[in-house]
């Protein structure tokens, strides 16, 4: 009964994992690149160009998120062993590259949440040293005297 089970995966099945096996390979190098830019950005202290491209990031990964439900439940079924054969190990082999890519990825991302992180946390600092020097700094723009003041009150 288990030999009966145990078949190739259809052609069709299998030419429409590979596609979407594919397609997730591509929104992946896609994303490496954002990011790859975004530490660029990061490292440059250009925030507004991070900002402008952190919607970008949400499509790709979406886009990357229901190409994966496509090929999701095949690559379970044969991991289960429901399937074997050549088009089954190729799936199996493929599936097994593009998780580990992904996992890559996400680390990829999370080095660049903490390079934000800490580009942020050393802004701040420097606004905060800029600020307790500054004896007007608590004072709104309009009363400030010198250059930064943008009234002129005298007259």
């Amino acid at each position: 009964m288990r030999a009966a089970l145990t078949v190739d995966v259809p052609v069709v099945a299998h030419t429409k994992a590979i596609q979407a096996i594919d397609e997730f390979d591509a929104i992946v190098a896609q994303y490496e690149m954002l990011l790859d830019t975004q530490q660029i950005l990061v490292r440059t202290a250009n925030f507004a160009g991070l900002f402008e491209m952190a919607s970008r990031g949400d499509t790709l990964a979406r886009n990357a998120a229901n190409c994966g439900k496509r090929f999701a439940p095949l690559v379970s079924a044969v991991a289960a062993g429901q399937f074997t054969g050549p088009r089954a190990t190729e799936i199996r082999r493929r599936s097994f590259a593009t998780n580990s890519r992904a996992q890559t990825l996400g680390g990829s991302a999370s080095r660049l949440a903490d390079s934000c992180a800490e580009q942020r946390d050393s802004l701040g600092l420097e606004i905060r040293r800029s600020n307790a020097l500054d004896s007007q700094s608590g004072l709104p723009p309009a009363y400030r005297v010198g250059p930064a003041s943008m009234l002129d009150r005298r007259g």
